[in-house]
């Protein structure tokens, strides 16, 4: 299966996938790491990399970062030279529900990181807009 890793600001990756489990069920192969004030970006590549070695059994690791430009990305792409890996950006519930229901049947990451990353782009909607073009068409 191919390994999940969640790396973040502060505990959101541990809570993000704590609400993936409340929708799927256990996220098996999986693990997140946080970046707290005050925390060396040394220490936290080490824990990057240590979570990413564990997680790999095979199939690869897709690595989701909060943002792009954050300290826990940074430090995942200075991981990419000595590490195999899948690394995106800006990880949403979409994202991550996608990966967690398709991972079991997939051992390409690099196809599951293509789809997760579609799905979390197109769960970017404006609901005020959506709501109103429902309306409109309700009214129709």
């Amino acid at each position: 299966m191919i390994g999940l890793l969640v790396v973040t600001h502060g505990d959101l990756g541990e809570s993000l996938l704590k609400s993936i489990a409340i929708i799927a069920g256990e996220v098996k192969g999986s693990a997140s790491v946080g970046l707290y004030h005050g925390d060396s970006p040394v220490r936290l590549r080490e824990e990057i990399q240590e979570k990413v070695k564990k997680l790999d059994t095979g199939d690869g690791v897709l690595v989701l970062v909060d943002f792009y430009g954050g300290t826990p990305g940074n430090e995942v792409m200075k991981l990419l030279t000595t590490n195999e890996m899948k690394v995106l950006s800006g990880v949403n519930m979409a994202m991550l529900l996608e990966i967690v229901v398709n991972r079991e049947f997939s051992t390409d990451v690099e196809a599951l990181a293509k789809t997760a990353l579609q799905s979390g782009k197109e769960s970017l909607q404006d609901l005020n807009e959506v709501y109103n073009n429902l309306i409109a068409k309700a009214g129709e």
